[in-house]
């Protein structure tokens, strides 16, 4: 059955337009955000340093979360179902902790393949990441949980598949554009082992289509790898 148009107190739309619009906010939105912002800083005096970008990222993703759920609540008329929300069984745990799991042992095996290939890994990042308060990591990483899953996962996933027919279509776009847009930060090498960890979560929300299993399989990954590794595991071995 075709889904309802939306209504909007400017009258009847396609039902497309929403979605359209909701899609180009979840991809590009906070990436956009995050960039304006930055390049304001220095004029509007907001700070240029590493730690001042790492707030305006957490707020650009914030800000465009919201605007995401005013599109889908306010302009698509759907629930929060629609996203992938929905109460998380044994099995929506057990794929998360698994797909955690996965990811880490993927680091340690993709790590050494990277630097032969003369590529940086995501060490190079994890110990800029180190340099910041333990607070704002642990902002970062729990922020990108929630809103990166939603804007590269749920979302997209859900819509592509209603437009195309086929969830293999919005799992490898969003795929595909999660890993790229690590690259600017993390490198070509890095960016090619967060693909990895990216291509796990997205195969966990195919399967599941459990927002709350993605988000978190992407939190353990973050804090172990932001926060435990660089400020526990090393200093111990160390």
């Amino acid at each position: 059955m075709a889904r309802k148009e939306s209504r909007t107190s400017l009258g009847t739309v396609a039902p497309e337009l929403p979605t359209a619009v909701g899609l180009a906010v979840a991809l590009v939105g906070s990436t956009l955000l995050a960039l304006s912002l930055g390049a304001l800083a220095e004029p509007l005096g907001l700070g240029t340093g590493f730690a001042a970008g790492v707030v305006r990222e957490i707020a650009a993703k914030w800000a465009v979360f919201a605007a995401l759920l005013g599109v889908v609540c306010y302009w698509e008329r759907r629930g929060l179902a629609s996203l992938g929300v929905a109460r998380m069984g044994w099995r929506d745990v057990a794929g998360a902790i698994l797909v955690f799991v996965l990811g880490a042992f993927s680091f340690v095996v993709t790590t050494p393949l990277v630097e032969s290939l003369g590529l940086e890994s995501t060490v190079t990042g994890i110990e800029t990441l180190a340099g910041l308060s333990l607070e704002l990591v642990v902002a970062l990483s729990l922020t990108a949980a929630v809103t990166e899953e939603v804007f590269y996962r749920a979302y997209p996933i859900e819509r592509l598949t209603e437009l195309t027919g086929t969830v293999w279509a919005g799992a490898g776009l969003t795929f595909l554009l999660f890993s790229l847009l690590h690259v600017p930060f993390w490198g070509l090498g890095g960016a090619i082992q967060i693909g990895v960890d990216a291509l796990l979560l997205t195969l966990l929300y195919v399967w599941r289509r459990n927002l709350g299993a993605c988000i978190l399989a992407h939190a353990l990954n973050d804090v172990y790898a932001f926060v435990v590794i660089p400020r526990f595991l090393l200093e111990y071995v160390g």
